[in-house]
């Protein structure tokens, strides 16, 4: 899957610009009227390993606030 590689590069990126151990990524995903989230999470014990999961049913998408770019 080319999305997981890059998706590590994200996350490989992201660890070492703010310099931190660990990281959890959520992305979601509009499909018609279904969400799709993706969870990602690597850590510093297992530096190695990136633990994903895919929900492709998450109708109950919850929008908090308006989103920011940071830059």
């Amino acid at each position: 899957m080319d999305f997981m590689k890059k998706t590590q590069n994200l996350v490989a990126t992201l660890t070492k610009e703010f310099n931190c151990e660990e990281i959890n990524l959520t992305v979601q995903m509009r499909r018609g009227d279904d969400w799709i989230t993706l969870d990602l999470f690597q850590n510093s014990e297992e530096p190695n390993k990136f633990y994903a999961t895919v929900d492709y049913s998450s109708s109950q998408h919850l929008q908090v606030g308006a989103g920011r770019t940071v830059h």
